[in-house]
């Protein structure tokens, strides 16, 4: 095998392949002057002398032509082996790629079935009247669950910020309506180890994707609360001209200026103190990585070995005439027995959420019916001699049965329904497109886990007949 160090390049092989034209093209003259120096002298001697040094100097020409060759062959089979083993190495890359697509999706689902569970929990529980001081403990915990849903799209979907499959949706927002949302989560939680998280109030507008926004910034305070012995946090922003720096300084451990452009790598944690930061599997300034291209925002970092770590992130400043509120979110607070004498069914394979369901319903004075598949659902149906204003089903139900089956086969059960086929709804939380065409060929309407339930309270109150 050809030794790395030696091997040539694709000028120098061009040039190689030029020199063995010239050669071969020397050997074709020289060969056509010895017939026509033949031809033209009559004296023998000197023909026999012009011959043999013509063939010396063919022999010689020959002899580097041949090397010339065996070069050029010895360097293309290298080639060849390379690209082979390069083939090889992107269908793997490919494989892998598609493995990881494939878990993700798969796992979407099931870690989205108990945080939907809490959702509808939480909701049931806005819309009781549990005092101003419990109502501020739902909200917070409400919020809580936004936010973790959020993350966890980032998170599942980082092969999609890959590919370009995630787009942000820019608008122009207060920083401190999102700094108020996030930070009194990291003030509790230094609070338990001992640490002050504070914020620099400011009336800065910045224009951005808010929940990208949100998932980069609570990257940042999560790290500086994480590998901050002692001390604390600050986060506030400077405003430059045109642009807004968010900044989140700590008084934490720090990095060396060799392991700066290391943290942002997959699976990739730095820090060689085992006492801090153990929870971490180094995919959060990863994604900070991703995300932040997909604002077209600069990250930076400044760090030094026991002294503490600045992250900050420069943004474009807003416009106050188009600043909009983006986290307003609708409670169930309004909706007590408003869809009173109502009859649902709910087919979730997931007992948690059937519970969840049944509570939040029954807020709202419906009859309820559920099972963990169609058959379970339709016994009581059955039993009951009802039929049902309306179907809630869940896409996955089992390795065999999809939600699309398990509407079938009720409607099958009550063919008319009260005013013609019974109206559903699809719950899932897959992501995928072709699903949402599926679905939409079936004119089944959806809604992606964890449910939100002002929109889940509005698309039955359009589906229900008004009779």
């Amino acid at each position: 095998m050809t030794d790395p160090k030696h091997r040539l390049t694709d000028d120098e092989i061009k040039r190689l392949i030029m020199e063995n034209a010239r050669l071969n093209k020397t050997v074709q003259v020289l060969m056509d002057r010895v017939e026509n120096e033949m031809d033209q002298q009559q004296d023998s001697f000197t023909i026999f002398q012009t011959a043999i040094k013509l063939e010396e100097t063919v022999n010689l020409r020959t002899n580097e032509l041949s090397i010339l060759n065996n070069r050029l062959r010895t360097e293309l089979a290298e080639r060849e082996k390379i690209e082979k083993k390069l083939q090889i190495t992107k269908r793997q890359a490919e494989e892998a790629n598609r493995s990881k697509t494939t878990f993700l999706a798969t796992a979407s689902h099931d870690l989205r079935q108990p945080l939907n569970a809490a959702r509808l929990f939480i909701e049931s529980l806005s819309a009781a009247n549990i005092g101003p001081e419990n109502d501020h403990y739902v909200t917070r915990i409400a919020s809580s669950l936004d936010t973790l849903d959020d993350l966890l799209s980032i998170l599942l979907n980082i092969s999609q910020l890959d590919s370009g499959g995630i787009q942000p949706n820019f608008c122009h927002f207060s920083l401190q309506e999102l700094l108020d949302r996030i930070v009194p989560d990291y003030i509790s939680t230094g609070d338990n180890r001992g640490l002050r998280v504070r914020m620099v109030k400011t009336s800065a507008l910045v224009h951005s994707d808010p929940r990208l926004l949100e998932t980069i910034l609570r990257n940042f305070l999560s790290n500086a609360v994480r590998y901050t012995k002692s001390g604390g946090v600050l986060i506030g922003c400077r405003i430059r001209g045109d642009k807004v720096i968010i900044q989140v300084i700590d008084s934490g451990i720090g990095m060396r200026a060799d392991q700066l452009d290391d943290i942002f790598d997959e699976f990739t944690q730095v820090h060689e103190d085992l006492s801090v930061g153990g929870r971490g599997i180094g995919l959060g300034l990863s994604i900070v990585q991703r995300i932040s291209r997909l604002l077209h925002a600069k990250v930076n970092v400044k760090s030094r070995p026991d002294s503490g770590s600045s992250f900050h992130i420069t943004l474009p400043l807003g416009d106050p005439d188009h600043c909009i509120n983006p986290w307003e979110r609708t409670t169930a607070k309004l909706l007590p027995n408003s869809l009173s004498g109502r009859t649902i069914a709910v087919i979730d394979n997931d007992e948690d959420v059937l519970d969840g369901m049944q509570t939040l319903l029954g807020k709202w004075g419906c009859e309820i019916y559920v099972g963990i598949s169609a058959d379970l659902c339709l016994a009581q149906l059955i039993e009951h001699d009802i039929c049902p204003d309306i179907i809630i089903a869940d896409y996955h139900l089992s390795t065999s049965k999809t939600g699309i089956s398990a509407i079938r086969e009720i409607r099958t059960e009550f063919p008319e329904g009260h005013l013609g086929p019974i109206p559903a709804i699809v719950i899932t939380s897959d992501r995928d497109p072709e699903l949402e065409k599926t679905l939409k060929a079936e004119n089944l309407p959806l809604i992606h886990k964890p449910v939100a339930v002002a929109s889940l309270h509005a698309l039955i109150q359009h589906l229900l007949p008004q009779s």
